[in-house]
């Protein structure tokens, strides 16, 4: 073979493999995305948006359209034995998007796939990974496209992004650790009546080890997801009628009754992860890379957020960064995925928990995480809302993020907030900048702009604030950047990759080695975001 036929091969094009595509085409490395099915999903498993999504999906210019398709919730309510022990208050995310967003999967992929389109790409359907064997150059696949016809190419990269059952981590031999969970899992889209329909909350109803998850999807139609414990995993999977879900909720003591289904089905469920997630030029992202249980409603988003952290450090490289940036990848979303199947799976055995004094404990927690401030326990509740919107993840022991000290609130690693300013009589948000798929260097009343500009013109934008030019948002950017003269750069996934003073152009210049803001092939001659 005389070399790739392509820069990056993306396999699956679910949710996961459509964001590292949309990456890939914003950064403007050539790809190719093969889907084996011959059309999108027309059910949904996944169904929850989160806030961290939401703000990616703002860096694409899709988020106002996905909050109009969708339904907002505002309220997560944790009600055991017919008792309301315990309100989460969604409107405290932080940032833009105070709320999880109920939108179907297929929904979602429908708008990733429009977005994609509009950047030029497409996905290649019908088309299976039959192979794949690493060189020393480029990662060897065959592919067998709907015909039957067997095609031999070559990819610098390949992206795994082809679920749990992934052939990329089959072909390489990767184990897939972890155990299945012994619980029976249904899942309906069903028309319910009664007086406990949900409104814009989640009820999670727990009675004696069995949980009936309840979200209104339409006025007409509410996901119910059912986990039964006194099963114990050993029912048959069967055909599911309305009684499957109906007696659950009538033990659960909800004054609910089932009339319709639009679509049901079982599934199981398993805590498992790759041990690696990097391996030379490939690598896995999304179920392929880890799977667990729905709590919290992390799956999807975690995946996207994975094709996010891996597509611009895959882009700097192939624009002439060191390829050891790509070792971030496993260092960062590994620990996400580790701390994840850790969190979901205690907090699945603490709802499912059959014991009743196991039970009352966990109900009289949950009960003194609102009535009993003084023992400071709504850090609790803002505990939750990080975990859950994914705005509290973080990357501040990575190697590749440089933290040069300072007051402000945010460190290196740490998601950069979004606020809206308004900033010589224009009102924006900080990040806008960030639609165009490169690192920001936001500097705030910086007296010497020179170095900074000439550093950033091989790879990145700019944006000057003086303090005086700012009607709003000032007393905000001041408690976020810590003081005059200081500098954040923002990589392209929305963190933060440097912090510290303008002045300390050693470690700026430290991080610009790191993340391949000098030595880039094509030196950058786009605007500069300056007063």
């Amino acid at each position: 073979m005389n070399g790739p036929n392509t820069e990056t091969l993306i396999v699956g094009a679910g949710p996961t493999g459509l964001t590292a595509a949309i990456e890939m085409a914003r950064q403007g490395v050539p790809f190719r995305l093969v889907e084996r099915s011959p059309h999108p999903a027309e059910h949904s498993q996944a169904l929850l948006l989160q806030a961290r999504t939401l703000e990616q999906f703002e860096r694409y210019g899709i988020a106002d359209s996905a909050v109009e398709q969708g339904r907002k919730l505002h309220r997560a309510s944790f009600i055991s034995e017919g008792k309301r022990v315990f309100s989460l208050d969604l409107d405290s995310i932080p940032g833009r998007y105070p709320f999880v967003l109920f939108l179907p999967q297929s929904q979602t992929e429908a708008l990733l796939i429009d977005h994609l389109s509009r950047l030029g790409g497409r996905v290649e359907r019908g088309v299976e990974l039959l192979q794949l064997a690493e060189g020393e150059d480029c990662v060897e696949v065959q592919l067998r496209d709907a015909s039957g016809r067997v095609e031999c190419c070559a990819a610098h990269w390949v992206i795994g992004c082809d679920g749990a059952h992934s052939r990329v981590r089959e072909s390489l031999e990767i184990p897939f650790t972890g155990e299945s969970v012994e619980m029976d899992f249904f899942l309906g889209d069903l028309v319910l009546e009664g007086p406990d329909l949900p409104g814009d909350e989640l009820a999670i109803h727990l009675h004696h080890g069995d949980i009936v998850f309840l979200g209104r999807l339409t006025e007409r139609l509410v996901r119910v997801i059912v986990a039964l414990h006194s099963n114990q995993g050993k029912q048959p999977e069967k055909k599911l009628e309305l009684s499957d879900f109906q007696q659950p909720i009538d033990r659960a003591g909800i004054r609910l009754r089932a009339v319709g289904a639009e679509w049901m089905t079982p599934f199981r469920v398993q805590d498992r992860r790759a041990e690696k997630i990097h391996h030379g030029r490939v690598f896995l992202a999304g179920d392929a890379a880890h799977i667990h249980s729905p709590v919290g409603g992390q799956g999807m988003n975690t995946g996207i957020q994975d094709a996010a952290n891996l597509a611009w450090k895959l882009a700097a490289v192939a624009a002439g960064a060191e390829s050891s940036l790509l070792d971030s990848y496993d260092v960062e979303r590994g620990a996400v995925s580790e701390a994840l199947l850790k969190e979901t799976s205690q907090a699945l055995e603490a709802a499912a928990a059959s014991q009743p004094w196991v039970g009352k404990i966990r109900d009289l927690l949950l009960s003194a995480a609102v009535r009993l401030p003084a023992l400071r326990l709504p850090t609790v509740q803002q505990q939750l809302l990080d975990f859950v919107s994914e705005t509290g993840i973080s990357y501040r022991h990575s190697p590749v993020v440089v933290d040069a000290g300072g007051q402000g609130s945010i460190h290196a690693g740490d998601r950069m907030p979004n606020p809206e300013i308004v900033w010589k009589q224009s009102r924006m948000y900080l990040l806008e900048p960030m639609r165009i798929a490169r690192p920001l260097a936001i500097c705030f009343d910086v007296k010497d702009r020179q170095p900074i500009e000439q550093l950033m013109a091989h790879g990145g934008e700019v944006m000057f604030l003086e303090a005086n030019d700012l009607q709003q948002g000032r007393q905000e950017l001041t408690e976020i950047m810590g003081g005059d003269d200081r500098l954040v750069v923002v990589r392209p996934d929305g963190y933060v990759g440097f912090r510290g003073s303008a002045t300390d152009l050693e470690h700026l210049e430290r991080y610009a080695r790191l993340t391949g803001l000098t030595g880039r092939r094509e030196p950058h001659a786009g605007p500069i975001w300056a007063a």
